[in-house]
């Protein structure tokens, strides 16, 4: 009986302890108010610069155990903005079923929220960017920590905003390292809801700006929306180099808006100079480090940023 007893002890023991991890709070003490700080914070946590409560380190956002080490920091970011959280559990099945058979299907989890309009509205603009990061050891910090930083502050600015037109969706996208997993089980999601989308923005590596031009590169099919980038950007001085999408037969994966572009969504991609050659060095690598972060631009870029989505928040 006492043997009994002492299994009964441990087995709840062991419970407590899984529900007290479970539910310890990452995200100790809240964010700062200061905009060049709170994107410090963010891209310091998710890279491995700081810790988190509990001695929490996350070194890389690979693994699939990393990759809900983030998700569930993700989730208490959006808590931060008093966004409820939201989250997409997927299955992805490979291009080659044999593959399925040996190790499964892929699998991943997209993080999201909405902030609502202060007005009644059926439209949707979607701001999105992944969390996961390329390689083992990777600490993501540029590639993508930045991505995160700069929606973080834009809703976070939007959301003290008196007269919102559109609904705001902020969604953090798994896989995207992996053929745009995450992006493209969003677009499913987003069509079995039927939203009406009036935009999707999606920033990937805002955090590398060698020669200091502030340059940001812009990738689009719509008119529209490289229009107001490029008009906005002129105000900011802000050099804006272009990639103009030409939507038929697109098949380019190299980041989530391409996941978008195939539907017909009125869709854009914006970072740094990756294909202009002004790009971190240190992409997917272990030296991808919160110290390689140029924060001057990331700040400027998300300026940039914010007040294209107040234009079309109110148009």
């Amino acid at each position: 009986m006492r043997i009994f007893f002492m299994l009964i002890y441990f087995a709840m023991t062991l419970i407590s302890c899984q529900f007290n991890e479970a539910n310890q709070r990452l995200i100790s003490t809240d964010l700062s108010d200061e905009k060049e700080e709170y994107q410090r914070q963010i891209v310091s946590h998710l890279s491995g610069a700081s810790e988190l409560s509990n001695n929490v380190i996350m070194r890389s956002r690979w693994s699939e155990k990393e990759r809900e080490l983030a998700s569930k920091y993700l989730k208490e970011l959006l808590l931060q903005l008093n966004i409820e959280p939201q989250e997409q559990n997927y299955i992805s099945a490979n291009l080659n079923p044999a593959i399925d058979l040996l190790f499964g299907p892929y699998r991943g989890s997209n993080v999201f929220g909405i902030l609502l309009s202060s007005q009644p509205t059926d439209e949707y603009i979607i701001l999105g960017a992944h969390y996961d990061t390329g390689k083992r050891n990777a600490p993501g910090a540029i590639d993508n920590a930045t991505g995160i930083a700069l929606i973080y502050s834009v809703v976070k600015e939007v959301a003290e905003m008196k007269s919102r037109g559109k609904n705001i969706v902020i969604v953090f996208f798994d896989q995207e390292e992996e053929e745009l997993i995450g992006s493209q089980a969003f677009v499913n999601l987003i069509k079995d809801k039927g939203w009406n989308v009036h935009s999707v923005h999606c920033f990937d590596m805002v955090g590398w700006d060698e020669d200091k031009d502030k340059a940001i590169e812009i990738f689009s099919p719509t008119e529209s929306l490289r229009s107001i980038y490029k008009e906005t950007a002129i105000a900011h001085d802000i050099p804006i180099n272009e990639i103009v999408i030409d939507p038929i037969s697109y098949d380019r994966s190299s980041t989530d808006f391409d996941a978008f572009v195939p539907s017909g969504y009125n869709v854009i991609g914006a970072g740094e100079l990756f294909y202009h050659r002004d790009s971190t060095p240190y992409k997917d690598s272990p030296d991808d480090t919160f110290e390689t972060v140029d924060f001057n631009y990331l700040l400027s870029t998300s300026n940039l940023i914010s007040d294209i989505i107040k234009k079309l928040v109110i148009k």
